[in-house]
């Protein structure tokens, strides 16, 4: 099977990409001598013709009040996820009340998608397990399903990182339809798949 990507396209340097491989091999040898670097650039370069990235298509803007919003919520929930997650482990009788949740997304973009579920995957009990394109999906295990509404409770998480990070980095027209969207479907979309006991 031939690739899709013609050659020409192949070989054109992309800085941004060469150069973040470039930095994560510095950071692997722990140097920084310039043996190190132009080695680092040449495989960079070389992993880009041979494993070419598939393009992104990124029609947003970086918006600086809404990243220090996304960071500051991402390390709030660090913390408050962290000290849920050591007081389960300090109970005489462990039940995770773990499960798997199923949650449709309301922006239509493979870049905020990922955002997405990398930030949930970064916060202690929630782990993304799948991740379908179309229709935007998401299949998390979550710990802790107690309480009032635990799935509605999931579905709103979800919902609140997908608004900061289009309220981070989208367009006016995309945090539009993503408001449109939640008032379309006010109501937590999020079905629990499996739980275990």
């Amino acid at each position: 099977m031939r690739s899709a990507t013609p050659w020409r396209d192949r070989l054109r340097f992309r800085p941004l990409s060469v150069f973040g491989m470039t930095l994560m091999w510095m950071l692997l040898w722990g140097s920084a001598s310039p043996v190190i670097v132009l080695s680092g650039m040449l495989i960079g370069y070389l992993i880009d013709i041979v494993f070419p990235l598939p393009p992104i298509f990124w029609q947003g803007k970086l918006r600086p009040l809404g990243v220090v919003v996304l960071v500051f919520h991402l390390l709030w929930d660090l913390v408050v996820s962290s000290f849920r997650v050591v007081a389960l482990v300090f109970h005489r009788r462990v039940n995770l009340n773990a499960g798997i949740v199923r949650v449709d997304l309301h922006s239509d973009n493979d870049l905020y998608q990922v955002q997405v579920a990398e930030m949930i995957s970064l916060v202690p009990g929630t782990v993304v397990v799948e991740v379908v394109r179309s229709p935007r999906r998401l299949y998390l295990h979550v710990i802790d399903l107690v309480g009032d509404e635990p799935l509605a409770r999931v579905q709103r998480m979800v919902f609140d990182v997908e608004s900061r990070v289009l309220r981070a980095f989208g367009s006016d027209e995309e945090i539009a339809q993503f408001n449109e969207a939640l008032e379309l479907h006010p109501d937590p979309r999020a079905t629990e798949m499996e739980v275990e006991s």
